[in-house]
């Protein structure tokens, strides 16, 4: 599998990556050299991660033109929020047409965002999901986080815990994640990570894939 990531160079580039760390700390290496060769390192490794993820776990999928937004009623029983959210889904593929490929990439991430948190609103008993394993504790008190205080990571992982959503989807779910965190420039800088319309044409695929499976949920 890994095979298939030799085009764009980026096995090569790890390789390179880790010989130049090799032979780094056979030298009196400054300390802020180290940290500079990690942070690459460790972009290289998350680009990789995320293709690798894309790989194995979009199996089926294809890269979607335009869809036709979920039933919303099925999960959300404000008429408002039914509406903003067929919006915003359109508006993300309107994104994509317009080469805004960034933009539709956070649309998608914030889109899977209030789906998974309607799920959570939905329940009668929230129980369950405030006492996952995997909901977000307060490092002071112990307690769980309150739902505005979760990250989009923590939706995802508490919804695979209780069953909403496969492992491959938890997986996929993560990489839309982390590409929604090219918001920050600073982020898009140093990991050198850019998003292009396939990618995005296939996050919508996989965004299709997990709003059905969280409606049916």
């Amino acid at each position: 599998m890994l095979t298939q990531f030799t085009g764009d160079g980026l096995l090569q580039l790890i390789d390179s990556q880790y010989q130049h760390l090799l032979e780094a700390s056979e030298k009196a290496t400054l300390r802020t050299r180290y940290i500079l060769e990690l942070k690459q390192l460790k972009a290289s490794l998350v680009k990789l991660r995320s293709q690798a993820l894309i790989l194995a776990t979009s199996v089926g999928l294809t890269a979607t033109e335009k869809t036709v937004p979920p039933d919303f009623t099925r999960l959300i029983s404000d008429a408002a929020m039914q509406t903003i959210l067929k919006r915003r889904w359109t508006e993300a593929w309107d994104c994509i047409d317009a080469k805004a490929y960034l933009a539709a990439t956070v649309m998608m991430g914030a889109l899977l965002e209030a789906l998974l948190l309607a799920r959570i609103n939905r329940m009668t008993d929230k129980s369950p999901a405030f006492t996952s394993k995997c909901a977000p504790k307060d490092k002071t008190t112990g307690k769980t986080r309150l739902l505005q205080e979760w990250t989009l990571n923590s939706y995802i992982d508490v919804a695979h815990d209780l069953g909403w959503i496969g492992k491959a989807s938890r997986d996929i779910g993560v990489v839309l994640r982390d590409y929604r965190n090219f918001i920050h420039p600073e982020k898009e800088l140093t990991q050198g990570v850019s998003v292009g319309d396939t990618d995005c044409r296939m996050f919508g695929a996989i965004l299709a894939v997990l709003a059905d499976q969280i409606i049916k949920s």
